[in-house]
């Protein structure tokens, strides 16, 4: 059984990639099974049912499992990947939405993807990189080679036919063109990169910087740069789903007053710096901070005195990163005033 493996972020890149991965599967095995799954246990079920000889698996969120089992067999597999700002152009022209969704997706994708970026049987293709360099003709045999597909010319001309060789009205082209020129022609809400991310809106673009560009993969040492979780991405717990104010009155009973953001993280050991700015006294009121992703991974108390700005930290292990975390933070009894702002979280990889 042949199961050829494709892993990717959301964009122009994976969308590409995957087909020119199917079209190679149809010429050279012409029947073959879809496994589209993030889960070990999707593809145990399909090796075990067997119901097609040969399969293609597609996955942006893998999960912790199924990475560690590519890392073990040590199977050739592609990944492809998608500057940050590109990846949520692209969803968003895709969803028809700019929130802070799209931030989350990406994250994800990238959190779950990052154990398996530095594999020695991944051949990584960055659009960025692919774009411009060679004609798709190359692209298709690059994939081919590393898959051991061994696809003869006539297939590999064949499968072109579906991956940007015909202009509009089905002309055929001469000369293969570029990965930019011919995903236009093959992906419904095609744009071409904008690293300046002036399709968005600025504050879409400010939270990518601080959220994705840490995270991005293969571009320097990301070990030593921090995340930050900016207010505006967190969720007010006096007014569920509604993004959290610059300012938060704690007059009220104990109860959550700040959660979310719902982002991802890689899976290691984090170190969080957890501030916020108390405006008006609270007097001796106790704060406790939980983080969660599939249970509780951290816990705090602080007792700020006084008004200023107040920090502390929270060492935190990942354990799966396809779980998204939420932080909440909690009046652990009520108040008759005070006030809070400037809340944030800076993460930092634990040495």
């Amino acid at each position: 059984m042949t199961i050829l493996f494709a892993f990717g972020m959301p964009g122009v890149m994976s969308s590409w990639g995957v087909a020119a991965l199917h079209a190679a599967a149809r010429e050279a095995f012409g029947d073959y099974a879809v496994i589209s799954t993030d889960k070990l246990e999707d593809l145990r079920q399909h090796v075990q049912n067997r119901t097609k000889a040969h399969a293609v698996l597609v996955s942006q969120f893998p999960e912790a499992k199924l990475s560690e089992l590519i890392l073990r067999v040590n199977l050739p597999f592609m990944l492809f990947l998608e500057d940050p700002v590109d990846a949520v152009s692209y969803l968003a022209r895709s969803t028809g939405q700019q929130d802070v969704g799209l931030i989350r997706a990406v994250s994800a994708s990238l959190a779950c993807l990052e154990p398996i970026a530095h594999a020695s049987n991944a051949l990584i293709m960055r659009r960025n990189d692919a774009g411009g360099r060679s004609g798709i003709d190359m692209l298709l045999k690059r994939i081919d080679e590393h898959l051991n597909i061994d696809l003869v010319p006539d297939q590999i001309t064949n499968a072109l036919l579906h991956l940007g060789m015909t202009a509009s009205g089905k002309k055929l082209l001469v000369t293969p063109p570029k990965l930019e020129e011919a995903a236009a022609t093959v992906i419904a809400g095609y744009a071409p990169p904008r690293k300046d991310g002036s399709e968005l809106s600025e504050p879409l673009q400010r939270v990518i910087e601080e959220v994705l560009r840490p995270l991005e993969i293969g571009r320097g040492d990301n070990s030593r740069q921090s995340i930050c979780w900016p207010r505006e991405t967190f969720f007010s717990g006096d007014k569920p789903g509604e993004s959290l104010e610059d300012s938060v009155d704690l007059t009220g009973g104990a109860r959550c007053i700040i959660y979310g953001p719902y982002f991802h993280l890689p899976a290691g050991r984090w170190n969080a710096k957890l501030a916020f700015d108390i405006d008006e006294d609270c007097y001796g009121q106790i704060f406790t901070i939980e983080v969660h992703s599939g249970g509780t991974l951290g816990k705090v108390r602080i007792r700020p005195e006084g008004t200023g700005s107040f920090e502390t930290t929270m060492r935190v292990d990942i354990v799966e990163p396809q779980i998204g975390i939420e932080v909440r933070f909690m009046m652990d009894s009520g108040a008759i005033e005070g006030r809070l702002s400037g809340w944030s979280i800076e993460w930092l990889r634990a040495a």
